[in-house]
């Protein structure tokens, strides 16, 4: 299914007044449009639980239209919880919060929310996570998270790469499908290319790679949408 508007939103992390301002601007239709969201809704912002639940309410309203894709803090989260789940005792516990990838990741500021739930409601959250895809196709557009890698077919992508990869994606992939992502806000890659100016806005590469992480939770970050059709940008 190819709509009027194929639309990829950059991550979230828990900016839930931005996502609302964004989906006003989009004026998303859901007979006609594509809307996909590359992952890591959740963490490091103060709201990572109402985003989570408003995207996944919207994913299972119009299931065809919406496309919530698995982010690498996303697949944090559910291995926070299947760790607990393995702790025998309140010293697990502890030494689990102190060792957390996750919770050093922005995850402090989602489990307390999560917390709050308890019993099926969370239960239900982190099923509904964990079966999130990983990548979504349209036509010769490819989404995931993070990137894939440019030696593997796109067929045999692994999950790690789809969801952490960086450098090597972003330098080494010169493949005829364009490859949609978040993950890395631009903000702190110019690093890698010297010479460049960017602004707050997706950046398209000679590549075949449209990097749509602006930044949402930094300061002065922006949280953002693009057609990858058209190349319209929406922001907030």
């Amino acid at each position: 299914m190819i709509g009027s508007r194929v639309m990829a939103v950059g991550d979230v992390h828990g900016q839930y007044e931005k996502l609302k301002k964004l989906m006003r601007r989009i004026k998303f239709d859901p007979a006609q449009d594509i809307l996909v969201f590359l992952g890591d809704l959740i963490d490091r912002g103060p709201e990572s639980l109402q985003c989570f639940d408003y995207v996944m309410h919207l994913q299972k309203q119009h299931p065809e239209s919406v496309i919530y894709l698995m982010g690498n803090h996303e697949r944090e989260m559910l291995d926070y919880f299947d760790a607990l789940a393995k702790a025998k005792d309140e010293l697990d516990i502890r030494l689990l919060n102190r060792t957390s990838q996750w919770l050093t990741y922005g995850g402090d500021k989602t489990l307390p929310q999560l917390q709050k739930l308890g019993g099926k409601a969370l239960q239900n959250r982190l099923d509904y996570a964990r079966n999130l895809p990983l990548y979504y196709r349209a036509g010769d557009y490819y989404f995931c998270h993070a990137g894939v890698d440019p030696d593997v077919p796109l067929e045999q992508q692994e999950e790690k790469n789809l969801i952490w990869i960086r450098e090597k994606f972003y330098t080494g992939y010169h493949g005829k499908e364009t490859i949609v992502v978040g993950h890395s806000p631009i903000q702190n890659l110019q690093y890698m290319f010297k010479g460049i100016t960017w602004d707050m806005y997706p950046v398209i590469r000679d590549n075949h790679i449209i990097l749509c992480d602006t930044g949402s939770y930094l300061e002065g970050g922006r949280l953002s949408c693009i057609d990858v059709i058209t190349k319209y940008v929406w922001q907030a």
